[in-house]
């Protein structure tokens, strides 16, 4: 089955696939885990679910303005 982090399963309109993977405790001392998201590649996310690599190959975790 396809798994989606939170941005990309928002572009779709449905609830993404990552969210308690980590805690919030382990990404505030630099833990997160790393995911095979079907669009974004292989990528990492937060506590939430929300991508936050910067080398995504959808853009989410680039800076605004950057991503095209």
């Amino acid at each position: 089955m396809a798994e989606f982090c939170n941005q990309c399963a928002a572009d779709m309109g449905f609830p993404g696939d990552f969210c308690g993977l980590v805690t919030a405790d382990q990404v505030k001392i630099g833990l997160s885990a790393i995911v095979l998201c079907e669009g974004c590649g292989r990528t990492i996310v937060d506590h939430e679910g929300n991508c936050i690599s910067e080398q995504c190959l959808m853009k989410h975790g680039q800076p605004k303005g950057i991503a095209e």
